[in-house]
């Protein structure tokens, strides 16, 4: 009896013992793109033209940022959050490979009040979300 409760102590302590070594760190998947403040259709400047954008490491790789008659610029260096800025007549995009949000000019397109926005998976050529504001 007593080797059998041995045993059993000592199996249930090799696996007490595993279960806090096998730890898995989880990465987060989430594309977050959503306005800040008052959410609408709308961008009016210092008021509805914040923007939060969260990529996942698995996509910073692959995704592209093309905006018609706009672009983003980040506040801070650190931050999620870009600010939408009215460029007319201009077309950006942005990548954000690792920690660094580059911004390239893409061409020109028709000036109009309408900021079209599209994140572009590289690899497959597909639109993974696309959006359209509008300027006041």
């Amino acid at each position: 009896m007593k080797l059998l409760l041995t045993i059993f102590f000592f199996t249930f302590s090799i696996v007490l013992h595993a279960q806090e070594k096998l730890k898995i760190k989880r990465e987060d998947n989430r594309f977050l793109f959503y306005q800040m403040g008052n959410k609408n259709d709308t961008i009016v400047l210092n008021k509805s033209d914040l923007f939060f954008i969260k990529l996942p490491d698995s996509l910073k790789q692959s995704l592209q940022i093309n905006i018609s008659n706009g672009l983003f610029k980040a506040i801070n260096k650190d931050s999620l959050i870009y600010q939408l800025q009215i460029v007319k007549g201009m077309k950006y995009s942005h990548t954000k490979p690792d920690s660094i949000f580059m911004t390239l000019l893409e061409g020109n397109c028709i000036p109009s009040h309408k900021i079209e926005i599209n994140f572009l998976n590289t690899v497959t050529r597909k639109i993974i979300f696309k959006n359209t504001f509008f300027t006041k």
